[in-house]
This record gives structure tokens, sequence and C-alpha cells, in this order.
């Protein structure tokens, strides 16, 4: 999704079209089931970060450790994905 953000992107410049792209990390919600993701940040959290990123006129809006695998190379993109999938 990113390399396709990022294509999307560099085909629009110059035109009147604006990509921006949301990567957001783990957080606190019930998805999966209650109780798996409570040492994430809250959603709320989340959501005032990401609204002022866009007040701020950030394309890229991170939160957290959705930071770090904006920027990540193929080694660590990889590692994140073992990580996932053991």
């Amino acid at each position: 999704m990113r390399s396709f953000t990022l294509s999307l992107r560099y085909m629009l410049k110059g035109t009147n079209v604006e990509v921006i792209e949301m990567i957001p990390p783990a957080l606190n919600t019930d998805l999966g089931a209650p109780g798996i993701h409570d040492g994430h940040p809250a959603v709320s959290d989340f959501v005032e970060s990401v609204f002022q990123q866009m007040k701020e006129g950030k394309t890229e809006l991170t939160f957290g450790t959705s930071e770090a695998r904006a920027n990540a190379n193929n080694e660590v993109i990889a590692d994140y994905f073992n990580k996932m999938n053991p």
C-alpha cells in the first residue's frame, strides 16, 4: 500500500489532487478480542494527532510506532512481517 501511495502521489504531482496517506499503528481496541490491545495507545490520542498533522499540511500521517515503519527499509519491513507472522 505504501508503494502505491508514493507512486500515486508522484503521478499526480503538479495537479490539484493531494494524496494523503494515513499510517496507523496498533491501537487500544477490542478488534480481535477484548484486552488483546490494552497496551497500545488510545484511539482518541491517534485521532487527535492525525487531525493536528492534517492542520500542519502533512501528507504522511503517522502516530507512535507507525512513523518508524513509514520510513523503513526492506529489511525492517521483513522483520515486522516476521514478528506478526511467526
